[in-house]
């Protein structure tokens, strides 16, 4: 005879129905444990202003904790401060933005990783690649060496 039948015959005779939940809960806390793991947050990790949209990324590998530049699709942003405006950089012909310039210089010791110099840029997906390549020439000319670029992973929208 089948299991299920004779469960069912079971439950047709008067007895009680006791679900299992050993099962039950060995999932909701896997789902838990995922979920926190999710949601936790570095507070190391660059946060991008409401202003910027990300470009996606299918890159695995994360994060870590850097001095930022944040190209917004109006202004260049760099330690809490405007340090210029992207409309003027789009129509400069220089490599370098000598606010910025001076900024980073200021502040390289505080973007030292493994003793190079490290930022992230974070970047509105619409923004010129050319203000981009602006921003990496100064910052590099000012010590950086190691650039990363915040992006969403794919399928995280």
């Amino acid at each position: 005879m089948h299991p299920l039948s004779s469960r069912n015959k079971h439950k047709v005779d008067g007895g009680v129905f006791r679900p299992q939940i050993t099962s039950l809960v060995d999932v909701m806390t896997i789902l838990l444990f995922f979920l926190i793991k999710s949601f936790s947050v570095d507070s190391t990790v660059v946060t991008p202003p409401p202003n910027v949209e990300l470009p996606l990324s299918t890159s695995e590998k994360g994060a870590q904790s850097r001095c930022a530049v944040t190209i917004t699709k109006e202004e260049i942003i760099a330690d809490d401060r405007v340090v210029a405006n992207v409309a003027d950089i789009e129509r400069s012909d220089s490599l370098i933005i000598e606010p910025l310039h001076a900024l980073m210089k200021h502040i390289l010791p505080q973007c030292m990783v493994e003793e190079s110099g490290s930022i992230v840029i974070v970047c509105d997906k619409d923004v010129n690649f050319a203000v981009v390549k602006k921003v990496m020439s100064t910052c590099s000319r000012a010590g950086i060496s190691d650039f990363s670029i915040l992006v969403i992973r794919e399928g995280e929208l």
